[in-house]
């Protein structure tokens, strides 16, 4: 069996190891969530120098170790430096990538979401506050649905049924129950749902959605107010929240970047 190994990665998370190496959190497309050894790389004469830093894309000369491997060479392939001009697109990116580790918590292939996180953060660094919203919200449920966890938008988890909203914003409400995983005809869940909420939850949940190229899907997802943006997030927050039994660090950060106009919480 070799002793060392290629592959390709991007830094999720770095933590201090020891006085001058760091532990870093590395997702691949090839081998799933890496926990590697960055040696030496502390001071200001290290040959990892930037390579370390948060959501760099590097192609990695790794050695097998008793307990963790460790980095022996990086390249860097891609970095995103767009995501730090603004507040809203690196806590977006931060986000993404905190749920994302909690998702990649196994050394398995994860092609799918190694694509999806990266076209993700190239998507966000050229966004206004709002767009990256819709953005990020957009890939959490694609995160979701290939975690096999996505809420039900269209059927009612207490009997099947199809939902059917109205068209119009009314006194119409939905619950929506973390546990039976979506929207409720019966009982009041977790949350309350508006006719908004639901319409802009069924809409990210469709294929043509997920698909849809980012132009087009940034005039479409003009048609909803900011606020019922705010509000899914709230709702898909507590949802992971729950599946993952964690509670994310990342999200409140968010709320400062739309504070003036943050929905109440429920």
């Amino acid at each position: 069996m070799s002793r060392t190994y290629t592959t390709v990665g991007i830094n999720l998370k770095a933590m201090p190891l020891g006085e001058n190496d760091r532990l870093l959190s590395v997702l691949t497309r090839d081998r799933g969530l890496l926990k590697l050894v960055a040696p030496h790389c502390r001071g200001s004469r290290s040959r990892l120098g930037g390579r370390v830093d948060l959501f760099v894309v590097n192609q990695l000369f790794i050695a097998n170790g008793r307990s963790l491997d460790r980095i022996l060479q990086a390249e860097t392939v891609m970095t995103y430096h767009g995501l730090t001009t603004q507040l809203a697109r690196i806590t977006a990116a931060q986000y993404l990538g905190e749920v994302v580790l909690y998702q990649a918590d196994h050394p398995q292939p994860q092609p799918e979401l190694f694509d999806l996180l990266c076209t993700t953060l190239e998507q966000l660094q050229q966004l206004s506050s709002r767009a990256a919203l819709a953005v990020l919200l957009r890939s959490l449920c694609r995160l979701l649905d290939l975690s096999g966890i996505a809420p039900q938008w269209h059927q009612c988890g207490d009997g099947g049924g199809a939902i059917h909203v109205p068209a119009a914003d009314t006194d119409w409400r939905l619950g929506f129950s973390f546990a039976a995983g979506g929207l409720l005809t019966t009982g009041r869940g977790d949350r309350q749902l508006t006719a908004s909420e639901v319409r802009l939850g069924q809409w990210l949940a469709t294929p043509a959605t997920q698909e849809c190229d980012l132009k087009n899907f940034l005039e479409a997802s003009q048609v909803y107010p900011l606020s019922v943006w705010l509000s899914l997030e709230r709702v898909l927050r507590q949802y992971m929240q729950f599946y993952f039994d964690k509670v994310l660090r990342v999200p409140p950060l968010l709320d400062t970047c739309f504070s003036p106009l943050m929905v109440p919480q429920p």
